[in-house]
């Protein structure tokens, strides 16, 4: 193989790496949710714009549950530590099980694939929060996550209501507001630029696009056709 299709290899095996580690996104409500693989037991959640949530959630000031499907094994779980940036005053902690969110929070019932987690208390919201979920245990590896399951609990703050002892008593707390997200992250929409006049400026950088990776692997299969082409031809 010539040394400019090696390059070409190369270059196409480093794209590849990079959609194969794509963020995974999905949006609700006017609230955007980042997915990003850190290592084999690791991963950020990134929530924007949670406060100024469209809908039924725009009454929402606190995050009570998430939940996770299509991470994978989690056989082997026996912890999990979550924190969040930036960090909420005072203490919270975080109550895990492998067991799927519902209306009425993390199911204590079952084992399954999916995984649960509930604050305690309710974490505040923000238009910019970042949490970072490390799972603990034995053979976790969740490198090869493409499609996530995310589910979400937004929560606010109600007032007891009714007599106590009686049967329409509600205690005060917090409870889900609006619907209970459950949507499938994927990989970003890849949009053309729209300019595509030459330009001699540094600063009109190309965006940062990331290849499909079925884009890349039909370049691989054609490059790989090249190369025997030209074996052929030398022989």
């Amino acid at each position: 193989m010539s040394k400019s299709l090696r390059l070409l290899a190369a270059s196409l095996l480093t794209a590849l790496s990079a959609a194969a580690h794509a963020d995974l996104v999905v949006a609700s409500q006017g609230v955007n949710f980042t997915y990003h693989a850190v290592d084999a037991d690791t991963f950020t959640l990134h929530i924007q714009n949670a406060l100024d949530a469209t809908g039924n959630w725009a009454p929402a000031t606190n995050l009570g549950e998430l939940g996770f499907k299509g991470l994978g094994d989690l056989s082997g779980l026996t912890g999990v530590n979550v924190s969040a940036s930036p960090a909420p005053g005072g203490s919270f902690q975080w109550s895990y099980t492998r067991t799927e969110l519902t209306g009425s929070g993390c199911n204590a019932n079952g084992n399954s694939k999916a995984l649960c987690l509930d604050a305690s208390p309710d974490l505040p919201l923000s238009n910019d929060l970042l949490l970072t979920i490390d799972l603990l245990g034995k053979n976790i590896d969740i490198s090869g996550v493409t499609a996530p399951e995310l589910k979400v609990g937004f929560t606010a703050w109600q007032a007891a209501s009714g007599k106590p002892g009686s049967n329409g008593y509600k205690p005060a707390g917090y409870y889900v507001v609006g619907d209970l997200l459950s949507q499938v992250m994927t990989s970003p929409a890849i949009t053309p630029p729209t300019n595509t006049a030459p330009t001699n400026s540094f600063n009109d950088a190309p965006p940062n696009n990331v290849p499909e990776p079925a884009s890349l692997a039909l370049a691989g299969l054609a490059l790989l056709g090249v190369a025997a082409a030209s074996r052929r031809r030398a022989g």
